[in-house]
């Protein structure tokens, strides 16, 4: 008895057949070999990701009480963003001010606070780091924050676009590198604004 394959059956054969044969193809691309070897050998890996201010979260009552006086005024507006490797869960997180959270329901002539700025905490709360700026929005600027490079769920690199209309136009701020002996964060090239952003009174 000769089985015959059907048209339906034969062309999903073939796209079978292609999967099977782009896999082998994949698996033997130098992209591949790298992000294996990587893996094995505990180096960084890329995959940039960008933080989605939509992502963020209200502080737990815990996290809200290990925070410095200073953010006392301003807790209903603060929010907890992690910065979690693909499919893992976060190992450091960005604590922030949504300014535009803060002044709903205020005059529109309100003056602008002097708001802490952000924080970097790990998974236990501790301060790692910061940056100079808020995050989303810091009047006039909007802030784009990329993350990557990952090692062991810790994004080794930590970028951040601003966009401003202001005098100048936009400008990165310094690189962020993940220092694993002091396990904080430090600028690359140039010195922070604050010597410790981790001491906010």
């Amino acid at each position: 008895m000769r089985l015959e394959l059907s048209p339906t059956r034969t062309s999903g054969l073939a796209a079978i057949t292609k999967v099977l044969l782009a896999a082998g193809i994949l698996l033997g691309t130098p992209a591949w070999s790298e992000l294996a070897s990587a893996k094995g050998a505990g180096k960084p890996v890329g995959a940039w990701r960008k933080l989605q201010p939509g992502s963020c979260t209200l502080l737990e009552a815990k996290d809200r009480d290990r925070l410095p006086a200073a953010w006392r005024p301003y807790l209903a507006a603060t929010r907890r963003c992690g910065l979690a490797a693909p499919d893992a869960r976060p190992q450091v997180a960005l604590v922030t001010i949504f300014a535009s959270v803060y002044y709903e329901g205020r005059p529109a002539n309100a003056p602008w606070e002097s708001f802490p700025t952000p924080l970097l905490v790990d998974s236990e709360f501790r301060c790692v780091g910061g940056i100079d700026q808020l995050f989303p929005w810091d009047q006039p600027a909007m802030l784009e924050l990329r993350h990557g490079r990952w090692l062991d769920g810790i994004p080794q690199e930590i970028r951040v676009h601003v966009d401003t209309p202001g005098v100048g136009g936009s400008y990165d701020l310094p690189t962020l590198s993940w220092n694993a002996e002091q396990r904080r964060y430090q600028a690359v090239g140039k010195a922070d604004r604050k010597a410790n952003p981790c001491q906010q009174s």
